[in-house]
């Protein structure tokens, strides 16, 4: 949610998708409180159907799509041989495939406005190697690859598409993403002094690399993969 409150912040109007009522309720009476512009469509997107949906109710409730951001992912802490298929395909649908399904169709918008942005999230997994991460770096990779092809193709349209990598954000499930056996709090302090800067990117400093993204300060920019990530990816 902070990335749409910083859009708001701005004046964007914004349509939050998401496949729970509650946490995009949430996000949405965040953006109201804050006097801002926000409507809620609950969509599963990885459901071409309801991504199809999302994408008609926008152009209706709003006129037009000029910036989409993919903001989703899943993560899974397996390696190869031991990841289970259908944790393979759940994953692979939640970070590649819906990005491929919400763009496949709000693309015909932005083509007919002669422009538009899509920033797409990936993060640091899809830039190198992380243990007992293999459909996380698969997926994430995919995107940074969907990434440049995009560009390429709707360059022409006077549309950008650009990608974030950013660092791990805390959470719970952080210790048993490493598989460490130790609690969040240790695993996580672990993970933190990979970076360079030592710490965890905040959910803000990805919205606001979005926000640049999007913004005339980066009108020539497309088919950039930006890493958020203090320095990981430097070493």
């Amino acid at each position: 949610g902070a990335t749409a409150l910083l859009f708001a912040r701005e004046g964007a109007r914004i349509v939050v998708g998401n496949d729970s009522a509650q946490k995009g309720g949430e996000i949405v009476s965040n953006i109201e409180r804050e006097r801002g512009n926000a409507i809620l469509v609950k969509v599963d997107t990885t459901n071409a159907t309801e991504v199809k949906e999302m994408i008609k109710k926008t152009v209706e409730v709003y006129g037009r799509i000029d910036v989409l951001c993919n903001i989703t992912g899943a993560e899974s802490s397996f390696s190869v041989v031991d990841v289970p298929e259908e944790k393979w395909h759940r994953v692979l649908a939640a970070n590649l495939e819906s990005v491929y399904l919400t763009s496949k169709y709000a693309l015909p918008a932005m083509i007919e406005q002669r422009s538009g942005v899509i920033i797409n999230t990936s993060s640091i997994f899809g830039l190198v190697g992380w243990p007992n991460a293999a459909v996380s770096c698969a997926s994430q990779g995919g995107v940074i690859a969907l990434t440049k092809q995009m560009a390429v193709d709707y360059g022409p349209h006077n549309i950008r598409i650009n990608c974030i990598c950013h660092a791990p954000i805390f959470t719970p499930s952080i210790s048993r993403l490493l598989k460490t056996g130790k609690d969040a709090e240790t695993a996580g302090d672990a993970i933190a002094q990979m970076h360079p800067l030592g710490r965890f990117v905040r959910p803000e400093e990805i919205g606001r690399a979005a926000l640049f993204l999007a913004s005339e300060e980066s009108s020539f920019i497309t088919g950039v993969v930006l890493p958020v990530d203090g320095g990981y990816t430097a070493k």
